[in-house]
Formats: C-alpha cells, structure tokens, sequence
C-alpha cells in the first residue's frame, strides 16, 4: 500500500453512524454502517451499566467476510424496557455500545466506546452521548507489529489480504525442510517400534497409517500450543524488541543457535529427563500412548531444530493472531512428520538414508539464523555496517557450498554457480559497506557520492509543542509521522534524502513524531490532524493545516517533489 496517494479513509463519524431514541417499547438503536466498513461481530457488545447484555438482544444477522462474521449495512437494536428495569432505574441509566470495525480497503479503526446516558424528564427522555474511543486509525502495513490493542485485527486482516491460506502454505514447506535435518529421523525407529507394538502380526497399511498420523497429530499439536503462546504474548515481545540491548539480545541468541546447528554443541534436554520422559510414556497402551509418545516426542526433539522453530516464533509473535499463530505451527509441525508418516504407509524403505547431505542442511539452517541475527541487529548497527556482516557471511557460505571435488554434471555446476554467484554479491556488498551504501539491492549506491543529506527534523511529541512550532515557523512546515517498526517509513526516509529534494526540501521547515510507543500524545496527536498510521505527511502554510495536501504514502521522488511545489505555489 506505498503506492496509494492521498488515498484517505472515511473518519470514524462517518463510517459508524449511529442514533439514539426512545419508544414506547424501550430504547432503539439505529446503526448505518458505510457500504465500504464493517463490524466485527465478536467484538461488538452492548453494556447496561457494567453488565453484558449483548446475548439478550435480537442482534441483526451475521454475514461472513474473510473468514469472520460481521456486520454490515443498516440495522436497527432495541433494548425493551423490561430488561433496563431489571437491572437499572428507568429514571436514568447508561448503555455503553462497544464496537471495532475496518474498511473493504484495509483500513481499521480503533475500538469505540459510546456511552449513552437517559434521563427522564416529565414523559420523554434527554439522550447525551459520551465518546470514550481513542478516535485514531491505523493503514495495514506488511511488516506492522503490534502498537495497540487493535493490531491483531490489523495483522489479521493483512494476511488474510495477503493470502491465509498461502501463508499455511509456506510453514508447512517450512516443516517439510526441517523434516530433512537429522532431528527429526531419530524419530522413525521410535515410531517404528510403537507401530510394531501395537499392530504386531496384523500391521497393514491402514492401521500402521493411523498410528504414523495420531502420533503427528499429538507431536503438531505441541508446537501449535507453542505458536498460540508466542502469538499471547506478541505485545510483550514487540515491546521489548523496541529496545536496543534487547535486540542485541536476541540477535546473540540466534548465533549461539546457528553454532549449534553447525554440530559445534548440542541444545536439547538433559539426558536423564529425555530417558524419564520417554519411560513414563512406554507405561501408557492403545492411542493414548502413541499421543502422549508424540506429545513427548515433540519436547525431545523441539530443542534440537530450535533454531528454525525460533525463527518462526518470532514471525507468529509478531502476527499477534492466535489463529495464525497456532494453525501455523501445527501445520508446519505436519511437514516434519511427512517422512514419519511415510513410514506408516510402509514405505520406510524408501527413505533416504542419513548421511552427509543432511548435516549440510542443518548448516544451511545455521547459516539462516546467522542470516537472521544481523537482521535483528541491524536496527541497531545501522544499515551500512549491516552490509558488512552480510557480505562476510555470504563469503563464507559461497565457500560452504562450493563442490568439494571436480565432477561433470549438472548439479556439479549448478552448485558451482550459485556459489560463484553468492561470493561475488557478497564482495560488492563489502565494497557497498565501504562507499557508505545501505542498501541490499543497490549496494554499489554510494551514498558518499551524493551530497550529504542535511536534513533537520524537529523532534516533537505532543499537541502544544506543535502548535508552539507552528507558529513562530517562518516557512511552510511539513510534519512526518514516524514508527520504528514501520517498513514504509525507512522508505519515506530514503526518499526524502534523495539529492534532488533537498533544494526544495530547504524551502521547508521539518518536524518528525514518532508514533512508536502509540501512547495516549501520539494518538491525540493522530487523531488531531486525521493521520491514519505512519507514514504520514501533513503540511502546515501560514499557520494553517493544508488538509487537501496529506500524504499517506509516497510513490517515489518525482511524485513527491511535485506534491512540495504546488504546496509552495499555493497563495
């Protein structure tokens, strides 16, 4: 979504229209929703005073969209006086209507809280609304985190946008590439030997199958618990990863990973809780004991591929979708199983032995999460040293998968090229580092070529500092609002030191808020100036807001410097 211009929502008011009135019967409701929004029905309530009355109500009839029930259109609620009266002084009382809803175009409004107050006066009612909602919304973004209590709906509705399906899709190709380390192929003779067991002299395909599948059902059941977990405490995770020592952190954590993929140590649960876990489910006969067998399975085996697993938590954590988070790993879980359920069908003797080749995926794994640890850091180190330790690294693994000896064929020289290919990327990288590039995809960019970039943004963090900045502002000012974990934003950012803005760039006064935190300043401060998530760009003309000329993303440079000249020839 860079590429929208000026594509801007509808404010709350007008997505969510909604009147109060009195009959004879009790109090009625009458929602008109905008073709183009909707509600969500599980987060649509009805309170009178603190009690939930949402299930006593004739709620209009639900309609599916994505995967999730909503409502839609114009609807009518009534709430009888016989249910106010049992809980309230029809005198006065309060209905609290708690809803969120999106836009058919990605947008999501922060949750509402209305608040209704009636009180009698002679034979009718005076009806006072109060808004309680943190009136801000937020532009779906592709690599957004969570910055309030609304963004598991946003990254939810994201990844619908994006695919569902597609993304199950790819951790279950996940699964299938770690069912290739040697991790998971200790697992067969344990499988085996259960099958054997079970079925003794009357194994069949049918039944040795149904054994292989319970045994993976419970092993992927495990890692599905693990990725609803990961997605519980996404918040958590989001927030500590803002923090600089934190991702240094983290980043340490996926090398001593990478290392241990390498073969340089293990990382897997004491050898007498391995023998004590699998000797307590040996005491357990029929299904039960194959699903516990698989359940432990899981845990003996889950530290020995943790470094992919923790890549994909960390992924599912920032989805902060419990759906996603635990049907994600579950179904990656069933691609490591594949093999193990190839060998309930019986054919086990088809599989490939272990050997040389699946220690080299282990490593490629390791190379990954090294991979990995320079991306999470580099928030911290910055993108020019980043490229550095890439490019070390693609030396390294270029060299890695070199042949190891002279042979004529095809895979022989694929192999060959690829490595020929990395080593050299890998060599303009370094040479990117030290031009001064910070950039993957055009490293031979040099930013030390161009004139430095000399832009002054004034750091600002609430409503009166703004105001105090506009007015004594002796140019047109262009405020930018801002997020570290907004991908769009390191965009914008690019853009704006581009060399050909900066002449009429300095025609400009530039403020920078930085939404971040998405604190009580930020959201007042958002919803002030309508901004519905970073990156943004309002512009301020003789102390006044230019709202024609607000900028919800940009395309590229030329679209942006014809936007700050018609703001400049502007009387």
């Amino acid at each position: 979504m860079f590429n929208i211009l000026n594509a801007e929502p509808l404010r709350t008011d007008e997505a969510f229209k909604i009147d109060a009135s009195v009959s004879s019967n009790g109090v009625i409701f009458d929602f008109n929703v905008n073709e183009n929004v909707y509600i969500y029905s599980d987060k649509f309530s009805i309170l009178l005073g603190q009690e939930d009355i949402t299930e006593l109500l004739n709620l209009p009839k639900k309609k599916e969209y994505k995967s999730n029930q909503v409502y839609v259109s114009k609807f009518q609620i009534l709430v009888p006086f016989g249910l106010i009266s049992s809980s309230a002084n029809l005198d006065k009382f309060n209905i609290n209507i708690n809803y969120t809803g999106c836009s058919l175009d990605g947008f999501c409004y922060s949750p509402q809280n209305l608040v209704y107050s009636f009180t009698k006066f002679l034979n009718s009612y005076q009806i006072s609304k109060i808004n309680n909602s943190k009136n801000t919304s937020s532009n779906y973004q592709p690599s957004s985190v969570k910055k309030g209590s609304l963004n598991q709906d946003e990254i939810a509705i994201n990844i619908e946008n994006k695919g569902f399906i597609l993304t199950l899709i790819t951790f279950f190709g996940y699964g299938l590439l770690l069912s290739l380390t040697p991790c998971v192929f200790p697992m067969i003779p344990i499988l085996s030997s259960i099958i054997v067991a079970k079925c003794g002299q009357d194994a069949n395909i049918k039944k040795s199958f149904f054994i292989s599948f319970i045994y993976v059902f419970a092993m992927s059941l495990t890692y599905a618990i693990a990725g609803i977990l990961a997605s519980f405490l996404g918040a958590n995770l989001q927030s500590f990863l803002q923090i600089p020592t934190v991702l240094i952190g983290f980043a340490l954590v996926f090398v001593i990973l990478a290392f241990s993929m390498f073969g340089f140590y293990q990382i897997q649960l004491p050898a007498f809780l391995q023998n004590k876990i699998n000797k307590k489910s040996e005491n357990h006969s029929g299904l039960l004991g194959v699903f516990i067998m698989g359940f432990l399975s899981a845990l003996i085996v889950g530290p020995c591929v943790a470094a992919p697993l923790a890549g994909a938590l960390l992924y599912i954590s920032k989805t902060g979708d419990l759906l996603l988070g635990g049907l994600s790993l579950f179904i990656m879980s069933f691609g490591m199983g594949v093999p193990l359920l190839i060998v309930g069908l019986g054919a086990g003797k088809f599989m490939p032995k272990p050997g040389f080749w699946m220690n080299q995926i282990s490593k490629i794994f390791g190379f990954i999460m090294l991979f990995m640890a320079v991306w999470i850091a580099s928030r911290v180190i910055g993108d020019n040293l980043s490229l550095l330790f890439y490019g070390i690294l693609g030396i390294i693994f270029a060299v890695f998968m070199l042949p190891n000896s002279f042979k004529e064929s095809d895979f022989w020289r694929i192999k060959l090229s690829f490595s020929l290919i990395v080593f050299i990327y890998s060599l303009i990288l370094i040479i990117g580092f030290t031009n001064g590039s910070t950039s993957l995809t055009k490293p031979l960019l040099s930013e030390i070529s161009h004139p430095k970039s000399s832009l002054n943004f004034t750091k600002i963090s609430t409503i009166k500092e703004l105001d105090d900045f506009i007015k004594n502002a002796k140019k047109p000012v262009i405020v930018d609002f801002w997020a570290s974990w907004c991908v769009n934003c390191k965009e914008l950012d690019k853009i704006l030191k581009d060399p050909n803005l900066q002449d009429i760039l300095s025609h400009f006064e530039l403020v920078k808020i930085d939404v971040t935190k998405n604190s009580d300043d930020d959201l007042e401060l958002m919803s002030k100036f309508n901004v519905y998530g970073p990156p943004s760009l309002v512009f301020f003309k003789d102390q006044k807001e230019l709202k024609d000329e607000q900028i919800i993303s940009v395309k590229n440079v030329d679209e942006l410097k014809n936007k700050l000249e018609n703001i400049l020839n502007k009387i």
